[in-house]
């Protein structure tokens, strides 16, 4: 049998050598397979959670109670003890009630005279007609009516609204106004700041089988002074959070359900993962367009309430 020849020292040099440059091919290419597989999990398998925006921590809530307006004033109606018969001089007309009636609001302090307003002129004359008709004087009638029903039935939405009422046989417009001014709560009606219109009615009549004059002054301040908060705005705000709300609670269960997932890699996590990024994306861009709505909204409520106190 032959001996193989042995290999020369040269070629036993160039053999290593291709072994080395083989091995140093192998680990290159591990490491590039290594990096691309953690690579490719970090990327598609561990998706990190998309960070939920404050809400309710960051803004107020909205003021959704609606803002209140004015309240009703009406005194005691003032009523005139004697029983002398009508005469000339005891005439009320409602051009001058009205005159006088301006008169003594510039008097006393300079406050700006009210406008007459037909709208609460009819309110006035309806008043007088009821009065009359039923026999009774005072704020409220038999059967409930009243000024602010009568504001109602005609329409004439207001922030504050006001009645004196007056029976008897006075001096003229000017006694019958003298004699409201004579009387605090009547007093308090005509020199009210808030009220910027006036309606009238005088009559003379047969009242408890005596003839008189009755006169009606209603004040008011209408609506339209004071624009009010948008009430769909306010309705939409309040869907809004609910639907934050319930949203909110719903991220939370899916958050609870990804952080229980074992390993925190994979399709299935970063199925979830994904879906819980969607959901997040749409809860964060409704809090944000809520919180604008909510801003946007009580502005009008402090508008609204700045202008009633004025």
């Amino acid at each position: 049998m032959e001996t193989p020849p042995t290999p020369s020292h040269g070629a036993r040099v160039a053999l290593r050598k291709k072994k080395a440059q083989r091995r140093l091919v192998i680990i290159a290419a591990a490491v590039v397979i290594a990096a691309a597989v953690s690579w490719y999990f970090q990327k598609s398998f561990s998706l990190p959670l998309q960070r939920l925006e404050s809400f309710r921590n960051s803004t107020a809530p909205a003021s959704t109670s609606s803002p209140s307006a004015q309240n009703f004033f009406a005194p005691s109606p003032i009523r005139q003890a004697t029983k002398v018969a009508p005469k000339k001089t005891n005439v009320l007309t409602v051009v001058g009630v009205i005159s006088e009636t301006n008169a003594a609001r510039v008097a006393n302090g300079g406050l700006p005279p009210l406008t007459e307003n037909v709208t609460l002129n009819d309110i006035a004359t309806l008043r007088i007609s009821d009065m009359f008709a039923q026999q009774y004087f005072a704020h409220v009638g038999p059967q409930g009516e009243s000024a602010l029903s009568v504001a109602s039935s005609v329409g004439y939405a207001h922030l504050a609204l006001g009645e004196n009422l007056a029976l008897g046989n006075y001096a003229g417009d000017a006694g019958v106004v003298t004699a409201w001014m004579n009387s605090p709560g009547h007093r308090a009606n005509i020199l009210n700041t808030h009220y910027t219109q006036i309606g009238v009615a005088v009559r003379e009549g047969m009242f408890e089988g005596q003839e008189t004059w009755l006169a009606v002054q209603i004040f008011g301040r209408p609506a339209s002074d004071c624009p009010a908060p948008n009430v769909n705005l306010e309705n939409s705000i309040n869907l809004s959070e609910q639907q934050i709300s319930s949203t909110s609670v719903e991220l939370a269960d899916d958050k609870t359900a990804i952080d229980a997932m074992s390993p925190p890699s994979g399709p299935a996590y970063n199925a979830q993962v994904e879906d819980y990024n969607n959901l997040a994306a749409q809860y964060n861009a409704l809090a944000a367009e809520t919180k604008s709505a909510i801003n946007t909204y009580d502005a009008q409520v402090i508008a609204f309430n700045a202008c009633l106190a004025k």
